[in-house]
């Protein structure tokens, strides 16, 4: 089934079922999965035996993703619920990524404060496209009640499109092979930990701040979104700035939304913590770990660099809305292919490990957020 023709919820579906698939079976072999073995496996001179056990569970994995996808990897298909297992999560003053998601896809990338703010993750796709049609929720009612035998007033639902398209994510670790053969460090935690970081790092950055170019269009640089003006040259952090983020997307969504959301950088944060709400007030705009009772996000790529008039490269992004319209698609199964380069750095002594997956990111209503982008939080 071609991806114009398979539902966004068939995908959701297809994608938790294939999570789930791969933690069940994660959970049988468990033991077995230490990436220590695996890269010895895929040098030209491994330096000592292989657990032919822990070989075999790489491979199942692999062959897994691929029956599920269709999709041949260069090197191995890697779950990206295996290289995010166990992962501990360091949450920056308690708002980095919080409290996880329940969408269990959401587990996948525990690092990004994008995907654990309630973006949607689905995988599967395939083509060049996946068209994320939604209805435009300023449907007026207004004139429904009606006189006893007049007729019904039209209302006709308008439709909005938007478009995902795949861009190749790579990132990639250098480990030495004397690391690689020191008992005392726990090698395939570091692994998993750096290629997780840096894939949510990633996805973070262009969800937010994409160029569109060679990565995902970011919200902050969508022309349809919705951007209030502080001041001519910028204005620092105000309470009302917030009030007026509010009023801008629960305006437009009538306060249906499933993960209202603000999301700033941690200099943003440090300087609402220290503001108060009124002059000369006792109460601090960001005391706990919400504003207004909504969700904060805290993620470092949001821009502190912006220019507003007279102000230099000193302003920094504040964006509200509802994450659950940020749509993060794999094309493939929800994993990387990983392969190992033993050749390119051996003279060095060193080896090589590159993470690919082509991946989408769009927002289905940009109508869903606002933002300001001249704040100075100096």
């Amino acid at each position: 089934m071609s991806n114009a023709q398979t539902p966004f919820s068939t995908l959701q579906r297809r994608t938790a079922d294939e999570v789930a698939a791969i933690k069940r079976h994660t959970s049988k072999i468990e033991r077995h999965l230490d990436l220590r073995d695996f890269i010895l496996s895929k040098t030209q001179f491994p330096s000592r035996t292989l657990d032919e056990k822990v070989l075999s569970a790489f491979q199942e994995m692999s062959e897994s993703c691929r029956q599920r996808s269709g999709q041949i990897p260069l090197g191995n298909w890697m779950p990206l619920s295996v290289l995010s297992r166990d992962l501990n999560v360091t949450s920056g003053a308690g708002m980095l990524t919080g409290k996880l998601s329940a969408n269990p896809t959401n587990s996948l990338l525990p690092h990004s404060a994008v995907v654990n703010g309630g973006a949607m993750v689905i995988s599967g796709l395939s083509g060049q496209t996946y068209g994320l049609s939604v209805v435009d929720p300023n449907l007026d009612v207004s004139n429904g009640w009606i006189p006893e035998g007049a007729p019904a007033p039209a209302a006709e639902p308008q439709f909005e499109n938007s478009v995902l398209q795949p861009h190749r994510l790579t990132v990639s670790v250098t480990i030495s092979r004397k690391l690689l053969h020191n008992a005392s460090v726990d090698v395939d935690a570091l692994v998993r930990r750096e290629l997780v970081s840096r894939f949510s790092y990633a996805i973070d950055a262009a969800a937010v701040n994409g160029t569109g170019s060679d990565q995902p269009l970011g919200i902050l640089r969508h022309p349809d979104l919705d951007i209030i003006s502080a001041g001519a040259n910028g204005a620092a952090p105000a309470y009302q700035h917030l009030l007026e983020l509010e009023h801008n997307v629960l305006s437009r969504s009538g306060g249906d939304s499933l993960s209202p959301t603000y999301v700033m950088s941690p200099k943003l944060t440090k300087k609402l913590r220290g503001t108060p709400r009124v002059s000369g007030g006792d109460r601090i705009i960001m005391e706990g770990k919400d504003l207004l009772g909504y969700q904060v996000r805290t993620a470092p790529n949001m821009p502190d660099n912006l220019v507003k008039g007279t102000s230099g490269a000193a302003c920094s992004a504040l964006l509200f809305g509802d994450l659950s319209e940020v749509v993060i698609g794999f094309w493939g199964p929800a994993a990387v292919d990983f392969i190992v380069d033993d050749y390119t750095l051996r003279k060095d002594n060193k080896i090589k490990i590159v993470a690919h997956a082509d991946v989408g990111i769009q927002a289905r209503r940009i109508g869903a957020f606002s933002a300001y982008k001249d704040l100075l939080a100096s």
